[in-house]
């Protein structure tokens, strides 16, 4: 399989730890994707890929999940 494994870190948008929880697990739950670390000021994801890490920061997950818990 044609993978570039890739670590990145990014600011979510959620402010609650219900939100955080959330989007962490939701990134989790995405095939090719497993977050490492989740605190307020960032998160740590591996990726199968190099685009897929690209992705991360400012994502329809991210707005979705925002979305869901009372932000926006």
């Amino acid at each position: 399989l044609p993978i570039s494994p890739a670590l990145e870190r990014f600011k979510p948008s959620q402010k609650s730890v219900v939100g955080l929880v959330t989007h962490a697990n939701s990134i989790t739950l995405t095939p090719g994707t497993i977050t490492v670390e989740a605190d307020y000021d960032a998160f740590l994801v591996h990726a199968l890929t190099r685009e897929g890490a690209a992705g991360l920061q400012d994502s329809e997950m991210d707005r979705r999940v925002g979305r869901l818990a009372g932000r926006g």
